[in-house]
């Protein structure tokens, strides 16, 4: 019996020996496996994170556009209100300035005509230019071989 208990102790260690890994190659799988699903976990985990991170970046360039586009549309009239009143205060000015100028060259041109005993005056048939008899004199005077009307100024003036 001891023969048979040894025979039979040894013989099932046998078949079993083959079929479990020695200790050094069931750690190196062991730690194979784990890096494998380690790394398949980091891999999902940035996915999932670059995923969000694109969808939440989506949303926020959408909702900018829509910011953007709406602010556009509240500035844009008023942009153009304001443009065109710059425009027509501009063409006011400048059509105003326009008329004081030639005003103020009649006022000059009268001013000065004054200051020599003319004036102009508008009639019915035009502007006609009349003189003050107490400061100018009608003359016929020489200019070269012509003979032309010419107003002689008063002595004392």
């Amino acid at each position: 019996m001891s023969e048979r208990l040894k025979d039979r102790l040894a013989s099932p260690a046998a078949p079993e020996a083959g079929s479990t890994p020695s200790l050094p190659m069931s750690f190196e799988t062991d730690w194979s496996e784990a890096l494998r699903r380690a790394q398949a976990t980091i891999e999902t985990d940035i996915r999932s994170f670059t995923d969000a991170n694109r969808q939440h970046l989506s949303e926020a360039l959408a909702t900018t556009e829509a910011d953007v586009n709406r602010l556009r549309s509240m500035v844009q009239p008023f942009f153009l209100t304001m443009g065109a009143v710059a425009f027509l205060i501009i063409l006011l000015s400048f059509t105003a300035s326009w008329f004081w100028a030639g005003l103020m060259i009649d006022r000059a041109q009268s001013a000065s005509l004054w200051q020599l005993g003319l004036q102009i005056n508008q009639t019915g048939s035009g502007k006609v230019l009349t003189w003050d008899v107490n400061r100018l004199q009608l003359i016929t005077c020489q200019a070269g071989t012509d003979k032309t009307p010419c107003l002689k100024i008063a002595q004392g003036d």
